[in-house]
């Protein structure tokens, strides 16, 4: 049953005694409620703060993600990807290496959906800035994109275009000076539906979050890590544990550090450098060991690969890439 808006926040916010967390169909009807624009900014800022600060469950998140899904045109389902990844965060001290990562699986045959945001004013360099350079046109519509993805076996498209409404609140960032929960739930999207997907977190015990979310949908099979930034590239100079649910059941997998030594941070962040590394001409001592380490955890995810053979598989691609083209070109 659906309730007034000021119930859900009454519920949420009446204090450590008084107040609780919303059942799935209860944060299912207040999502819905937000996203179709039926509350008021305050209610809307009131109710996003809350949960900010008292932390969504798992259960809440599940159907924010049901009402959000609810919402995706199914047009969006034509795309037909066997592997998604929300690419949300940006980067702000490396390039987003794990793109060449991606660059590789489609290379070989692996057809994949990318979708993100950008915050303005965030200073973070987005996947939607970088791929025109790798060889991938912006596109702006789901026709584009289908058209994209059935001769590049890739695509992109921007929030913005999947899920408006999610977007807007997601770039509430810049009126709240916080983060919401939309960022949480861009990730988990998965428009597509693809059988496979990838999520990169940042913050601590997010994983775990998203991992009690994705036990629910047990038709995908999901990996899901601390990602450098947030976004879905393996740092191959820690220990990464990467969480991977399929069939409702979660197991934990450990990928070791493969770099040589710690890296700067990088002050120019010039894409081009991307490129040269892809061609062959020059080196990045961070850079490549992103790119085996994010690819081994793709394939950790699409293979049921065992960590060392993953690695070992994911250098073997990387060396016999195509240096002549470009990333994203056929």
């Amino acid at each position: 049953m659906q309730l007034p808006f000021s119930d859900y926040i009454k519920i949420i916010g009446k204090g450590q005694r008084g107040g609780r967390s919303l059942t799935r169909e209860e944060a299912y009807q207040a999502m819905k409620m937000v996203l179709a624009n039926k509350v008021t900014g305050d209610q809307r800022g009131a109710f996003l703060m809350l949960l900010r600060t008292r932390e969504e469950t798992p259960e809440e998140v599940i159907g924010f993600v049901d009402a959000c899904r609810e919402l995706i045109e199914p047009e969006v389902q034509t795309l037909a990807p066997v592997l998604d990844i929300g690419c949300y965060a940006g980067k702000r001290r490396q390039l987003p290496w794990y793109l060449l990562a991606v660059a590789v699986l489609v290379k070989n045959g692996t057809r994949v959906m990318l979708h993100g945001a950008h915050e303005p004013g965030s200073g973070r360099l987005y996947a939607s800035t970088v791929l025109p350079t790798l060889g991938l046109p912006a596109v702006n519509t789901v026709t584009q994109a289908k058209s994209q993805m059935d001769e590049h076996l890739v695509t992109y498209l921007d929030l913005s275009c999947l899920l408006p409404a999610l977007d807007h609140i997601i770039k509430l960032r810049e009126v709240f000076g916080l983060r919401s929960c939309a960022n949480t739930l861009a990730r988990l999207l998965n428009p597509t539906g693809a059988k496979y997907c990838v999520q990169g977190v940042y913050h601590m015990h997010l994983d775990h979050k998203h991992c009690r979310v994705n036990e629910n949908y047990e038709n995908i099979d999901a990996l899901c890590f601390r990602g450098d930034g947030g976004d879905p590239e393996v740092n191959g100079e820690r220990e990464t544990e990467l969480f991977v649910t399929r069939g409702g059941k979660t197991d934990e997998y450990v990928l070791p550090v493969i770099a040589k030594r710690w890296a700067l941070k990088d002050k120019t962040m010039a894409v081009g450098d991307m490129l040269e590394v892809w061609h062959g001409k020059a080196e990045s001592d961070y850079g490549e060991q992103a790119i085996i380490s994010s690819l081994a955890s793709y394939l950790v995810l699409l293979r049921s690969s065992e960590v060392n053979d993953a690695i070992e598989e994911a250098k073997l691609l990387w060396q016999q890439r195509d240096k002549a083209s470009l990333p994203f070109s056929n």
